[in-house]
């Protein structure tokens, strides 16, 4: 039998560029720098922040045939764990899912060797069916889900605090039970975890994909965990009068992890919230965080702009860091210097030169700006635009020739208009300077692993303004989900462009609902068609959506 031809592949980077993720000089710069670090160019573009992992990966699995996986909502089964050892999953890069007859399902970074196939057939005897997945990822579930197999950590923290409640004399230190405090948030995805003294009763809630969930409560015989944080977070624990602020650092599950810690006083005693925040976050993509198609390139226009301001808005914990460095990622870094002033650096991005705002030496918002100038930039970050200093510097820069990218706290696009107002820009200078807005929620998506459809009531039709609607879709609950019927988070937002038109009503100081009605005449994405999209789409729920936006006032 003559023997077949093989199938001629692309090079990654070409695949890359003909997507539109990347350029030729992309491809050049990443050749130059392996020639350095013997890298694969893959992951050069990655480390750059050229592309994303997600790029990466679903490029391949189109270029292999392989189907990709998210494995944010895969919870492996336990039985087909125990099949392999954690070591051996990390050395070869694969994670076990699930087996069904003769077939064993797995999610691998690479497939193009048949390496993985060979080791898990020889293995197991079972057939594998590979998916492509992102190998951080993937590293993360090992660790994670061999972690908890080994470490049933609700049966932990229930022992722990049956010897420290027996623990009349106090010689058992709390480090064991804040160790699985801490293990327990991160496997439940929290962003939040609150400590909230009640007069007989200590209880632990973590916020999870924005909600509050209560998780355990410790007897009063326990109080003595909030001084214990206190202490690792380096706090007065003698002072319990005032509300204080501090930090600490952990690593977790082979992860570093910020824990930003704050305390109030109220009349049970010293109410305490820790932040939790992942020392190295993945920078998403426009898609991935949720824009629709035709709105990517809406958003990408304003961030190619060459000078002006764009300001992302919505309120705390919404996402506009990380929807600021997705447009970001989108400029040419070979071509253009781009300097941040930020309140953390969350994101590391090798070709921006990031510098993070030092109260106590001075360095704030405002005059970071000013240093910034004689560094001859084309882009400028700033964290977020707090006070009038702050503003008016971020102004001035934009109508100089820069483009300034900054973050403000208001619940609407054209709510930015007053609310710069109101820290004391001129009408003309915002009309001059300001490009867009983009103003965003989050809302929650619904489990894929248990997703289900019904007949939505009427009340639910009424509230997204569509009588013909016959089939909405709602999470059941699972373990996958914890039984919310919810994993994970999704963009809803506004988009307003401010056109000639838009400028001369801001100059004249027009009123709100004139600028608002002039701005929908214009092509204003709003927030709540966006939202219904999602509803009819099953992406959220009716119920989500409410919750989010509220029902009367349908912001």
């Amino acid at each position: 039998m003559p023997m077949q031809p093989q199938r001629h592949k692309k090079p990654l980077g070409e695949l890359l560029k003909e997507k539109g993720l990347i350029g030729r000089e992309h491809i050049e710069f990443a050749i130059q720098e392996q020639r350095i670090t013997g890298e694969r160019i893959g992951e050069i573009l990655e480390r750059l922040c050229f592309v994303t992992e997600y790029d990466v990966v679903t490029t391949l699995s189109e270029q292999e045939g392989v189907p990709f996986l998210d494995l944010d909502e895969v919870l492996p089964s336990e039985d087909v764990l125990r099949l392999f050892n954690k070591n051996f999953c990390l050395t070869h890069v694969f994670l076990p899912l699930s087996a069904e007859g003769q077939s064993i399902k797995i999610a691998a970074a690479s497939v193009s060797d048949g390496q993985v196939e060979k080791l898990v057939n020889r293995h197991t005897g079972l057939t594998p069916t590979l998916f492509l997945s992102e190998r951080k990822k993937i590293i993360n579930a090992i660790n994670k889900f061999y972690y908890f197999v080994e470490h049933p950590i609700e049966k932990l923290i229930e022992t722990e605090v049956n010897l420290l409640a027996r623990d009349a004399e106090m010689a058992r230190g709390m480090d064991n039970l804040i160790n699985h405090i801490l293990h327990y948030a991160v496997k439940m995805r929290a962003t939040d975890i609150h400590i909230r003294p009640m007069a007989r009763s200590t209880n632990i809630s973590f916020r999870v994909d924005g909600v509050m969930t209560s998780v355990l409560s410790l007897p009063v015989s326990l109080n003595r965990l909030i001084p214990s944080l206190k202490m690792k977070a380096d706090m007065d624990i003698a002072e319990q009068r005032l509300p204080q602020d501090g930090r600490f650092s952990a690593t977790i599950l082979n992860n570093g992890y910020d824990f930003r810690v704050s305390t109030i006083v109220s009349p049970q005693g010293e109410n305490m919230v820790l932040r939790i925040l992942p020392m190295e976050a993945a920078v998403m993509g426009m898609g991935q965080l949720g824009f629709f198609e035709e709105h990517i390139h809406v958003v990408e226009q304003m961030f190619n702009e060459p000078f002006g301001i764009i300001l992302l808005t919505g309120p705390t914990g919404s996402g506009k860091s990380t929807t600021l460095y997705a447009g970001i990622r989108r400029l040419n870094l070979l071509q253009k210097n781009v300097i941040t002033v930020e309140e953390p650096i969350e994101y590391d991005i090798p070709l921006l030169r990031q510098t993070q705002v030092n109260e106590k030496a001075g360095y704030t918002f405002a005059n970071a700006i000013r240093y910034f100038l004689r560094h001859d930039p084309d882009v400028i970050l700033v964290g977020e635009i707090r006070d009038l200093e702050t503003a008016a510097t971020a102004i001035t820069a934009s109508t100089t020739g820069h483009l300034v990218l900054s973050t403000l706290h208001t619940n609407s696009a054209v709510g930015a208009i007053p609310r710069l107002r109101d820290l004391g820009v001129r009408s003309f200078l915002i009309a001059d300077s300001l490009i867009g807005v983009v103003s965003q929620r989050l809302v929650r998506r619904i489990c894929n692993n248990c997703k289900e459809a019904y007949r939505p009531p009427e009340w639910e039709k009424t509230y997204l303004r569509d009588p013909s609607i016959e089939e909405l879709y709602k999470g059941r609950g699972c373990e996958v989900c914890n039984g919310s019927g919810y994993f994970g988070r999704t963009l809803v937002y506004e988009l307003l462009l401010v056109d000639k038109e838009l400028a001369h009503l801001i100059d004249q100081e027009a009123d709100l609902s004139v600028i608002t009605e002039k701005a929908r005449e214009s092509g204003f994405v709003d927030i709540f068609d966006i939202t219904v999209s999602k509803v009819k789409q099953g992406i959220t729920s009716a119920e989500e959506a409410m919750r989010v936006l509220g029902h009367i006032r349908q912001v």
